[in-house]
């Protein structure tokens, strides 16, 4: 009998409520999905926006992607580095081309791509819809998806309308919509007011598609252990 954890994909919501903190969710939401070109499993590549806030945070959003450099991973002024292969960059690509295709209207800021190597610009996707490839599948890179909501329901059952379930994030100024909010979302971890920090001694992992077991903490210890 062999135990097994797996920390598979994600598509994660990063929820943003109308009294939300508008700055420090804008950092929220570029370190969610452009931290290590997202490339990460539980990046949050799906931005889920109240509408009433829908066009001042898109705003902010933009001037902010403006100011990214792009260059040498190991320059230290560097925000966003080279995509990890030419395989990646053509899947990237080619599910950017598909979202355009599908009528979602894509935006990137005008950025100088080095002249070698797998380079891909920070790209956002708005009139989004659940049914659009770039809001269900995940693309691996640099490539934020923006859909809205009216009401917490309605951001809760977008966030979960997903094969995956690995990750989350919650901007609010109140701390009981924060609970009631992740006590609906199933995702493995849900942030609130901050994404992709990490504590060692919290358990990690997903629901649905996005993984079997839990690794770090106790509970990362339970499957290799045989009591």
């Amino acid at each position: 009998d062999k135990k097994v954890t797996l920390e598979l994909g994600g598509k994660g919501a990063n929820i943003v409520f109308d009294d939300a903190p508008i700055d420090q969710a804008v950092e929220g939401i570029v370190t969610g999905i452009f931290f290590n070109q997202g490339q990460v499993c539980c990046a949050g590549s799906r931005l889920l926006v109240q509408e009433s806030i829908h066009d001042e945070l898109l705003d902010s959003l933009k001037r902010r992607l403006s100011t990214l450099r792009l260059g040498d991973p190991l320059d230290k002024n560097t925000d966003i580095g080279a995509i990890n292969s030419a395989e990646q960059l053509a899947r990237i690509s080619s599910l950017v081309e598909q979202g355009e295709a599908e009528g979602a209207e894509r935006w990137s800021p005008s950025c100088e791509l080095p002249s070698s190597g797998y380079w891909f610009a920070p790209t956002l996707f708005t009139n989004v819809t659940q049914a659009h490839t770039v809001a269900r599948d995940e693309i691996f890179g640099p490539v934020l998806s923006v859909l809205t909501f009216r009401t917490p329901d309605e951001a809760v059952a977008k966030a979960n309308n997903s094969q995956y379930g690995l990750s989350a994030g919650i901007w609010t100024e109140k701390g009981s919509r924060i609970l009631a909010v992740a006590s609906k979302l199933r995702a493995g971890v849900i942030w609130s007011n901050t994404f992709n920090k990490f504590d060692p001694t919290s358990p990690f992992g997903g629901y649905k598609e996005s993984g079997y077991g839990r690794e770090g903490g106790r509970h990362g210890l339970e499957a290799y252990l045989d009591v």
